[in-house]
């Protein structure tokens, strides 16, 4: 998939952009490499089961990553630069389940060139995590 290329003219408060995604265990494998996290709630089934979650569950920043493909790829897209991002993690997320992703323009600064946009991620039946991205469309 090629980013979306929108200039802080094509953007408006309400603007929203969705996509799906799910996170397998290779993702929660590779994540842990990259990022040094082997903790066994993410890595080990047997100690996952002795916890509140009963299964491993997947790495909230590999959630929260998610954000950044929202921004990076579907709004504004290439001309993205990260500012600034806020995380609340709702409730667990387990390998395989299917998340969606949306993003909702809350602030539009022309001055700036920045964005607000709200961000929440559910899986088929509540939000798991949500938050505010700040970008600046260069």
């Amino acid at each position: 998939m090629k980013p979306k290329d929108l200039s802080i003219n094509d953007i408006k408060i309400g603007d929203s952009a969705t996509f799906s995604r799910i996170f397998t265990e290779d993702d929660v494998n590779n994540f842990a490499e990259l990022s040094g996290d082997f903790n066994p709630l993410h890595m080990e089934e047997k100690y996952a089961e002795t916890t509140k979650f009963k299964h491993r569950i997947v790495h909230g920043m590999l959630v929260g990553s998610l954000c950044s493909t929202l921004v990076g790829m579907y709004l504004p897209g290439k001309r993205c630069l990260y500012l600034s991002q806020t995380l609340s993690f709702k409730k667990p997320v387990y390998i395989n389940d299917k998340l969606f992703v949306s993003g909702n323009v809350l602030n539009v600064s022309i001055s700036t060139n920045v964005l607000e946009i709200g961000i929440s991620i559910k899986n088929s039946k509540e939000e798991v995590l949500n938050g505010i991205a700040k970008v600046q469309v260069i």
